[in-house]
């Protein structure tokens, strides 16, 4: 009768094995070293055990009827209430006992039988001991996850407004931050101010992290390099508490920005917010540029088509007078045809340009490595098979090739080369030169300081001046003090009567340019000849 208790006992062991000869010889042997024994005949049996009473360890007998060793362990390993119970198999030494499939079905250990006392009892002791500890660790890992959960709950409240603070500053799109007065010591003026708190939207605008900021950041030289009043009138801010708001224009090494400026007195310091307005600005510049375009459109196309359609009426009228007058002559009728069908050419053209003009944006291109040099050359072997006899002087770089969009850049040259060829026509021989300025070019600062007028931003000019391209033509030339009209559409520097042209080309050419991120400008003298240059942002010199 096994009389110990749980509480008291070493553990709890169930003996599986339909020998009852064992059964009483392992029962006997565990009890007597003061562990409580349950005894199963079968693998049937010991399964409902189980089910109502957990056992610490199983002694587990592999030659069975219906179900072996095998077959109980790999259902205890398949059910979560019973997979970590130790199990100890048991085999005779003249049996075939396959020890790798009791490992796999779970199985931690074995003993043969006959018995060995002593080996039984330590196989039996070390189990239970490392069962106990890992008990023991699970319960330690519960404790921790516990307290875990509770210092984060407890770190969770504690910083609950910190957090609050941090949300807003961080979701924020504005820019946001409290600036604290560096003050002489001996004066009590305002020397610089030093960052207390600020969001990452400022931290971008200065490249850095946050943290990298707050205690360090003293502002008055960054200031400075964005206006020369802005630190003055902070000082303002915080000496008079009257607010400060305007929009002010930041560029660093990358591009340029806009941004809405409001200070506000805080303390001995002051609070700022800071909107990037970029896109605005840049849309209102668009939207004037686009407005003073229609403006010119709408007067430029209204005087040319009227100009043609007077043409046209006027040619008409006459070829009616002189056939009513009996004047009518098949000359004089092919003459006023010859000139209505150049009216209604030049209207044609007119509509190629802007259909042209209208569908170049920049959404539409398709990056590719183009041959520059190929293309400017077939455009002129064209222009030369047309005029045969003209006396040309050609000069192309070889080999350059760029990143751009293969069919606006084509069109792009295209207006360039035969601007160069008809500006030229006059001339006893024509001169047209296309290549990329050289590093050691002895004119490159002035060419460079002629974009910087035509533009009026150095930052911007300097970021995209890598490679520089040009056509170079000894043609009529021009006045270079309105050379900023010249891209305006319509705008035009000589008059039919000398160069036949829509006025719309160059504007082509400009768009197609800022498509690929781009600049474009010129020099230009009167009877000396112009020199376009242009760059491309995405391009690569070859």
């Amino acid at each position: 009768m096994n009389n110990i208790s749980e509480k008291n006992s070493e553990g709890t062991i169930l003996i599986v094995d339909d020998q009852l000869s064992n059964l009483k010889i392992l029962a006997t042997l565990l009890k007597d070293n003061n562990y409580k024994v349950k005894k199963a005949i079968d693998g049937e049996s010991a399964l409902i055990s189980i089910e109502t009473d957990i056992p610490d360890l199983i002694l587990l007998d592999i030659k069975m009827p219906d179900l072996n060793g095998y077959e109980v362990c790999e259902r205890l390993k398949n059910y979560p209430k019973t997979k970590d119970i130790p199990v100890i198999f048991i085999s005779a030494l003249n049996e075939v006992f396959d020890k790798v499939k009791a490992f796999e079905v779970g199985g931690i250990d074995y003993i043969t039988k006959p018995f060995q006392e002593e080996e039984v009892l330590a196989r039996v002791k070390s189990q239970l001991i490392i069962q106990k500890q890992r008990k023991l660790l699970e319960i330690e890992r519960e404790n921790l996850k516990q307290e875990i959960k509770q210092r984060q709950e407890a770190e969770a409240i504690l910083y609950q407004s910190r957090a609050l603070i941090s949300g807003i500053l961080n979701s924020s799109l504005d820019g946001i931050a409290a600036m604290e007065a560096l003050r002489d010591k001996r004066t009590g003026n305002i020397i610089d101010f030093s960052c207390l708190v600020l969001n990452p939207v400022i931290a971008r605008a200065f490249n850095r992290e946050p943290q990298d900021l707050i205690g360090k950041l003293v502002l008055k030289k960054f200031l400075n390099r964005i206006n020369d009043d802005l630190f003055t009138d902070l000082v303002n801010v915080v000496e008079t508490g009257k607010s400060l708001e305007q929009d002010i224009y930041y560029s660093d090494q990358k591009e340029g920005k806009w941004y809405h400026f409001i200070a506000v007195k805080l303390g001995d310091g002051f609070a700022i917010t800071v909107r990037d307005i970029t896109e605005r600005k840049n849309l209102e510049l668009t939207l004037e540029e686009t407005n003073k375009e229609l403006e010119a459109f709408s007067y430029s196309i209204a005087h040319d088509f009227r100009n043609q359609l007077e043409t046209i009426e006027s040619l008409t009228h006459f070829l009616q007078e002189e056939y009513e007058n009996d004047n009518y002559t098949t000359q004089n009728a092919q003459d006023y045809f010859d000139l209505m069908f150049k009216s209604t050419a030049r209207t044609q053209q007119i509509i190629k340009d802007l259909l042209t003009l209208s569908k170049i944006k920049k959404s539409q291109i398709t990056l590719e490595l183009v041959h520059f040099s190929n293309i400017v050359q077939e455009i002129l072997r064209k222009l030369q098979i047309k005029e045969p006899h003209r006396k040309v002087e050609l000069v192309i770089q070889p080999n350059i090739k760029a990143t751009a969009d293969l069919i606006f850049l084509t069109i792009a040259l295209e207006n360039l080369i035969d601007n160069a060829w008809k500006y030229s026509s006059k001339k006893d021989f024509t001169h047209i030169e296309f290549g990329v300025l050289s590093a050691d070019n002895q004119k490159l600062d002035s060419i460079i300081n002629q974009c910087f007028l035509y533009y009026k931003d150095k930052n911007l000019c300097a970021q995209k001046l890598d490679v520089i391209y040009f056509i170079k033509d000894n043609g009529a030339g021009f006045n270079m003090e309105i050379f900023t009209e010249l891209f305006t559409p319509f705008k035009r520097f000589h008059s039919d009567d000398e160069f036949e042209g829509t006025g719309i080309g160059l504007s082509i050419v400009k768009r197609i340019i800022n498509c690929h991120q781009g600049l474009i400008w010129c020099i230009s003298q009167v009877e000396q000849g112009t020199t376009f240059y242009f760059t491309l942002n995405s391009s690569r010199k070859s």
